[in-house]
C-alpha cells in the first residue's frame, strides 16, 4: 500500500488547530475487524466490571488483546502521517479503547467538566510554552457524524496557548469549543497540547472509539512497561512494530539510538528525505 504521508497543508493546519480531522482513513475490511474486537472485548468487560461512575467502559493498553490493533499501528495510511510531525524517534504511549453508551440525562455531569491537556503530570510540570512531545490519532468506531454522539470536544489553537482556557462561567464549556465529527474508518490527530474533553451523548448510538498514542521515546509510555508488558508480541512484530513497542538493541539506545535501535529512521527517509 502506498504510504500516507503528511502534505505541507496538512502539517501547518495540524500546527495552526492542533489537531486534524482525516476522512476515509482506514479501508471497511480493517474497520469491521476493529469494530469486531471492540464489541467484543466492551461485552466481556461491562459484563465483568459494569460500566464507570461516569457510564462508559474503557481499556486501556488493549493492543495485545486483537491482531487489527497491531496491524494498526505501524499502518501504512496511519503511521506515516504521524512520523510527519513527530519524526522517526518514536514510541507507542497508549492504545486506548473507550465505549460510551447513551446517557440521556448527562446535561449535568458533562457541564465543564473534564477540559483538559494530554501528558499526565508534565502539563503541569512543564515551563509555559509546553513543547509537542506527543499526539494521539483517534479512530471513530461508530457513526459520530453528527454532535451529541459522545463525540471528542478541541478548542482549536489551543495548543499553542499559554495559562488556563478562556471561559464564560455561566457556559458550558470555553470559548471556540467545537465537537469533532466522523464516521467509521474517520480518524482525527491532535497533539497533548490540544485542550479536549468527552462531550455526552444523546443520541441511541453506542459511542465507540480507539485512540493510539506515540511520543518521543524518551518519554516513558502512558499505559504499558516497554520492558515487560509487550514481550509476547515481538515475535509476531515486524522491527518497526518492536521499535514502537519499546524494544531497544544497545543500552543506551533510547537517548543515543542506533540504526538497529530505530528501523523507522530509514523508512522516515524514505517518505520525507
Amino acid at each position: 500500500m502506498t504510504p500516507n504521508l503528511l502534505t505541507a497543508e496538512q502539517k501547518a493546519q495540524f500546527d495552526r488547530d492542533g489537531f486534524l480531522v482525516l476522512r476515509d482513513l482506514i479501508d471497511p475490511e480493517l474497520v469491521a475487524r476493529l469494530v469486531a474486537a471492540a464489541d467484543r472485548l466492551s461485552a466481556e468487560g461491562i459484563a465483568a466490571q459494569g460500566l464507570s461512575e461516569r457510564k462508559h467502559w474503557q481499556k486501556r493498553g488493549c493492543l495485545p488483546d486483537d491482531p487489527a490493533f497491531l496491524e494498526l499501528i505501524d499502518h501504512p495510511q496511519v503511521l506515516p502521517l504521524v512520523a510527519g510531525i513527530l519524526g522517526w524517534d518514536i514510541h507507542l504511549m497508549t492504545s486506548h479503547l473507550i465505549v460510551r453508551p447513551p446517557t440521556p440525562g448527562a446535561d449535568e455531569h458533562f457541564k465543564g467538566e473534564g477540559w483538559h491537556r494530554d501528558g499526565g503530570q508534565s502539563s503541569w510540570e512543564m515551563t509555559e510554552p509546553h513543547p509537542r512531545i506527543l499526539l494521539k490519532i483517534a479512530f471513530f468506531l461508530s457513526d459520530q457524524s453528527e454532535p451529541g454522539r459522545g463525540n471528542t470536544q478541541v478548542v482549536p489553537g489551543s495548543n499553542r496557548l499559554t495559562g488556563p482556557l478562556a471561559k464564560d462561567p455561566s457556559a458550558p464549556h470555553p470559548y471556540g469549543a467545537i465537537e469533532i465529527c466522523g464516521k467509521p474508518g474517520d480518524a482525527f490527530l491532535f497533539e497533548q497540547r490540544t485542550y479536549h474533553a468527552v462531550g455526552p451523548n444523546y443520541s441511541d448510538i453506542t459511542r465507540k472509539t480507539l485512540f493510539i498514542g506515540y511520543g518521543f521515546r524518551w518519554v516513558f509510555p502512558m499505559d504499558f512497561s516497554p520492558q515487560y508488558d509487550y514481550r509476547e508480541l515481538y515475535e509476531k512484530a515486524n522491527p518497526i512494530q518492536r521499535q514502537l513497542m519499546g524494544d531497544i538493541k544497545t543500552i543506551t539506545g533510547v537517548h543515543l539510538p542506533t540504526d538497529a535501535d530505530v528501523p523507522l529512521r530509514a523508512k522516515w527517509r524514505e517518505w520525507y528525505g
